[in-house]
């Protein structure tokens, strides 16, 4: 019986990713910086800070960390405030889970700066127990570890457990902690569908099928 989930964010519970889609190559191009063919793929395994680093270590940007991660927040921000919706039917699957006394959260590696301004605009924030960032713990969705610490924060077991991602790194991470992983269906993951279907053990297209 699942009595705890481990939410991923974006892609996941909210439709972010064509945001980010265009957020780097519009900061790259505003730098005049060449766009590499691997640019959302990168970004979708890093913090924004780790993204801030590859550009400058790997592409060539000139301003600082924080000064890369500023520019990009000011980008983001106001869609997280205003625009960027849930993904169908996760308000009443989450609605479902709360009723039956399933404890959740949140783990993103995104940042607090902004993803608050979505949660609390779209009023997510009272199906979870808590929302934790891979900056603020000091984990990547590389290892199973982070996902370990978010069960344990949450009091589940590996046999009460399921984690919901649509990333390919992140799902496969889980899965080699021992987790139950249910793929969730994101354009931007296309290109790793074969690769997602058969490392999680469900692969769905829609909250609909849930509940």
């Amino acid at each position: 019986m699942t009595k705890h989930i481990i939410f991923d964010l974006d892609g996941t519970l909210i439709d972010s990713m064509p945001v980010w889609r265009n957020t780097g190559k519009r900061y790259l191009e505003s730098h005049n910086i060449p766009i590499p063919p691997n640019l959302l793929s990168v970004m979708k395994k890093q913090t924004l800070p780790q993204t801030a680093e590859f550009f400058r270590q790997e592409l060539g940007a000139t301003q600082t960390v924080r000064e890369i991660c500023d520019e990009v927040i000011s980008y983001v921000a106001d869609q997280y405030a205003n625009s960027i919706p849930l993904k169908p039917f996760v308000k009443e699957f989450l609605e479902q889970e709360k009723s039956k006394g399933t404890k959740m959260c949140i783990l993103t590696a995104s940042e607090a700066d902004y993803i608050h301004l979505a949660l609390n605009r779209l009023e997510l924030l009272p199906y979870f127990e808590f929302v934790a960032t891979c900056t603020e713990v000091g984990a990547s969705k590389d290892s199973p570890k982070v996902f370990q610490m978010m069960m344990e924060r949450l009091g589940g077991t590996l046999e009460d457990t399921i984690v919901f991602e649509d990333a390919y790194y992140a799902i496969k991470s889980a899965k080699d902690g021992g987790f139950t992983v249910y793929a969730i269906a994101d354009p931007t993951s296309d290109s790793e569908k074969q690769a997602i279907s058969s490392t999680a053990d469900r692969y769905i297209q829609s909250y609909e099928e849930l509940l």
